[in-house]
């Protein structure tokens, strides 16, 4: 029998649970409100609707939630996005080729305001020179915040760029990479490519090296993976996140092991898709996610064409929300994935990925509710970058 207490305390749940956000009004020093729009703020909390956003002169949030009946000071810009959707700006945690002015103003002009490079495909330049050119020639606002991996680390002669043969020489190679201006450290633990599976991979001891390494320096590492074999490597090392599915099966046990350790997973469907392997890709997706593990969206897009394969977009990555959606994932779970989840495997959690009050402005407005139609997401309205206005269409 249930006692008096316990349903009290239903009750309680139930109604705070069920409660109406609470009103805000738009603070004193806003520049810039939107208003009259719905707000989805990344976190994965239900849909808000006539809400109002306010940005501070320092480009950060300093209001989101209901609109209240207060009246809004004097000087701020009013923006009213007329009924269009409010959301965090979208985050492509793996990318490639993105060390171009071009293509980081097209995703920025999307509402993807952050991309994550996971491994320089240019042979012959210099990372240090691609850093400082990132650091100096494209900070405006116009450009999509890139968060560099540098070169992927692997096995002498292995897939990857960077090889290592020792774990003094992995720990060098990490410090090296950090010193020049790395965000994260990448990995590649893989035998085979277009065919081969005979390929050299990274010693346990190797691995190890550049994880302790990286983790003393408070950078996070990512590992290319694309089997089941290699994902237990890479999890029971330490990495915090698998910067692919695996095509094959995985056991629920390792699945449960990265849930445990927080280890994201980043599916790129898309890439498997070029392959010819996105079920298995997407089975993978599936019972990750429902088993309580984080997912993170990024399409794994490169300028060099894949088996002709034309879904690698410059811009918001649809057909990679397409095989999350075919993967089993709500349009929240995959709003979630591209936003605060996004953010996270960047290591820009507490920055950027959800509209809270403190955080960066970096806002995408899209016409229509992509919880009913995620095509909502290709009809941007309004671009936010760094708290500045960078489209308005």
């Amino acid at each position: 029998m249930i006692c008096k207490r316990a349903v009290l305390g239903l009750l309680f749940a139930f109604v705070s649970c069920s409660a109406a956000p609470p009103a805000v009004d738009v603070p004193p020093g806003a520049t810039l409100a939107l208003i009259n729009g719905t707000l989805i703020d990344g976190t994965g909390a239900a849909a808000v609707r006539n809400a109002v956003l306010a940005v501070g002169a320092d480009g950060r949030i300093v209001a989101a939630g209901r609109r209240g009946d207060g009246p809004i000071p004097a000087g701020t810009t009013v923006i009213d996005v007329e009924g269009a959707t409010i959301l965090p700006g979208f985050i492509n945690a793996h990318v490639h080729d993105s060390y171009a002015a071009a293509n980081l103003e097209a995703w920025a002009a999307a509402g993807v305001t952050t991309v994550r490079d996971e491994g320089i495909n240019t042979g012959g330049v210099s990372l240090a020179d691609l850093i400082a050119r990132r650091d100096s020639e494209w900070t405006a606002p116009r450009y999509a915040r890139l968060v560099s991996a540098g070169w992927m680390i692997t096995a002498p002669g292995g897939y990857g760029r960077l090889g290592v043969s020792s774990a003094a020489e992995a720990r060098q190679f990490v410090i090296d990479e950090i010193a020049i201006g790395a965000d994260l450290i990448k990995v590649a633990v893989e035998d085979g490519i277009a065919g081969r599976t005979d390929l050299p991979v990274l010693s346990a001891e190797a691995l190890a090296a550049i994880v302790s390494t990286a983790h003393e320096r408070g950078k996070r590492v990512s590992a290319h993976i694309t089997d089941a074999r290699f994902l237990q490597t890479v999890v029971s090392a330490g990495v915090d996140d698998a910067a692919h599915a695996v095509w094959d099966t995985a056991a629920d046990s390792l699945f449960r092991d990265m849930i445990a350790r927080r280890i994201v997973m980043v599916p790129t469907l898309t890439v498997f898709d070029a392959y010819n392997s996105l079920a298995g890709a997407q089975a993978c997706v599936r019972r990750f996610a429902a088993l309580g593990g984080e997912v993170a969206l990024g399409s794994d897009y490169t300028d060099i064409p894949q088996n002709n394969f034309p879904h690698f977009e410059l811009g918001m990555p649809m057909h990679e929300v397409e095989c999350l959606t075919g993967a089993g994932l709500t349009p929240m779970q995959i709003i979630v994935a591209a936003t605060r989840n996004a953010a996270r495997v960047c290591g820009l959690g507490d920055e950027l990925g959800t509209l809270e009050v403190g955080k960066t402005a970096d806002v995408l407005v899209v016409n229509g509710d992509p919880l009913t139609n995620l095509s909502a997401l290709a009809n941007p309205r309004l671009v936010i970058r760094l708290g500045q206005v960078i489209r308005r269409d």
